[in-house]
């Protein structure tokens, strides 16, 4: 059974829109003042820079899960997941952290600043299993040899092939250089 090309594509839709919601909270966050900013206060550029990196970074280790057909094997299972999960792990926490303090800076009721972020997140885990789950199901099959044909000749029994007699010198020796 084929995936349908919809389904990844909606796979490739949530994981861009997630990333740029992420992406998107993530410098929102930057620009809410600390309690104690002076005025005119702006957040340095390091900072936004940085609050950039974990959504772009998560992006990039779901694609490199995604798209490379792995080798099986524990050691190759383990490189895959044992660098995915620190990447997506603090990603998630920070991108987390980040949301639910802009939408409570926002005035968003408890509930909301709790759950709000888990729905980013889980849109995103969501459209890279799906991305995981049809790449899978898409990997080519191997290719058998084609079976042997009966389109050649017969091979000649061993009594017809024709025998040349070695040639002898006139005492009946074989010469040098003949070979048997």
């Amino acid at each position: 059974m084929h995936p349908k090309p919809h389904g990844r594509i909606w796979a490739y839709i949530g994981t861009l829109v997630g990333g740029l919601a992420s992406l998107a909270a993530n410098i929102a966050h930057c620009y809410v003042p600390p309690t104690d900013a002076p005025a005119g206060w702006s957040p340095e550029v390091g900072a936004v820079i940085s609050a950039m990196f974990w959504p772009v970074a998560l992006f990039i280790a779901v694609e490199i899960l995604a798209r490379t057909p792995w080798p099986t094997g524990g050691w190759w299972l383990l490189a895959r997941f044992g660098g995915l999960l620190p990447v997506a792990l603090v990603a998630a926490v920070v991108s987390y952290r980040h949301l639910s303090s802009l939408l409570r800076h926002y005035g968003e009721d408890p509930l909301t600043t709790v759950a709000g972020p888990a729905a980013v997140d889980g849109l995103m885990v969501m459209a890279a299993a799906a991305l995981l789950a049809s790449g899978a199901r898409r990997q080519p099959k191997p290719i058998e040899p084609p079976a042997p044909t009966s389109t050649a000749p017969e091979p000649m029994p061993a009594t017809e092939i024709p025998v040349e007699p070695l040639p002898r010198a006139i005492n009946g020796a074989i010469p040098s250089g003949v070979v048997r």
